[in-house]
Order: C-alpha cells, then sequence, then structure tokens
C-alpha cells in the first residue's frame, strides 16, 4: 500500500492515513520483531550467540515497540478518526488535547530512533560479512531500520501535524 506523502495527506482522510500505516508499517513491524528474534535464537541454537550488546539493544527496541503500537492503534488513532469523523461533536478524551499522546509518541519515537542509531553502531551499518547467519540478521535488522524510519515520519511529520490542526478546528 502507498502511502501519500505530506503534501498529499492533506487531502486524504486521516482515518485513510492510519488503516495505511497499521496495514503497512506495524503489521511489517511485528512481523519483523518475530522474524529478528527468531534469527537471533537460532544463532544461539547453533551455538553461535550473536552480539551480546546487539541482541540487548533489539530487545529494548522490541520492548518499547510492542506497547508503542498497542497505544496508537488502541487509543490514539480511534480518537483521531472519531475526532475526524464528528467534528462538530469532538469524542470525550482521558488524556485532555491530543497533543498529549502526541507529545508522548515522539518522544517514543526518539528513542526509537536512538535505539536504530546504536544497532547500526554495533553492526556497522549493518555491514556485509563472512557469516551467512549474520548477513540474514543484519538484512533483517536494516529491513526493520529503513520502516520504522519511514513509519515514525509518516506519524511526526504527516499525520501527527495534521490531527493536532484537527483538534484546533475543532475548538474554534
Amino acid at each position: 500500500m502507498s502511502l501519500p506523502t505530506h503534501e498529499e495527506a492533506s487531502l486524504h482522510r486521516l482515518g485513510d492515513l492510519i488503516t495505511g500505516i497499521e496495514q503497512s508499517h506495524h503489521a511489517f513491524t511485528r512481523d519483523a520483531l518475530d522474524r529478528i528474534t527468531k534469527l537471533f535464537d537460532a544463532m544461539t541454537d547453533a551455538g553461535k550467540p550473536a552480539p551480546l550488546a546487539l541482541r540487548r539493544c533489539f530487545d529494548e527496541l522490541q520492548a518499547d515497540l510492542i506497547p508503542h503500537l498497542m497505544k496508537e492503534e488502541r487509543i490514539l488513532f480511534p480518537y483521531i478518526i472519531a475526532l475526524e469523523s464528528e467534528p462538530a461533536n469532538p469524542p470525550h478524551s482521558c488524556f485532555g488535547s491530543i497533543a498529549n499522546p502526541i507529545g508522548m509518541m515522539a518522544i517514543e519515537h526518539d528513542h526509537v530512533k536512538t535505539l536504530l542509531a546504536r544497532q547500526r553502531e554495533l553492526s556497522s551499518n549493518y555491514a556485509p560479512s563472512s557469516d551467512v547467519q549474520i548477513d540474514a540478521l543484519y538484512a533483517a535488522l536494516l529491513a526493520l531500520d529503513d520502516d520504522l524510519q519511514q513509519h515514525i515520519h509518516m506519524e511526526d511529520d504527516v499525520l501527527f501535524p495534521h490531527a493536532l490542526q484537527l483538534e484546533r478546528q475543532t475548538a474554534s
């Protein structure tokens, strides 16, 4: 599914953008996390553990991402869709302004970016090696890294600014 550019987003419903993010990026992230965990485990099972620091960094990334995706899918995204669906009658929220959860998501996105940078550092930017298992692991980590960067951009630079603008318009 092709997601709209920043300029095109204003022509689309935010609900459609959210659906695209969930179906494309959230689904990919969950699949990639499972696949990478299996790659790390297979290396350990083969008696050839992956670099411990890289595994710890990935485990922290995974521990951050799973609840982050759930907060977006269960709280923030449904609120944005409800706000868009009935702007004349904005939904009640437990978080006050939508700026509050968006601010928290941005903080969490920054932490994910830090962890991705650490993974790149620990893997020498996912550099090929002479080990097939390491190369498969690095390829999977690179794919996750690339997708997460696009995912974060779509939310921070496209979806969230439009949602904030929508909330301001409904408050007027």
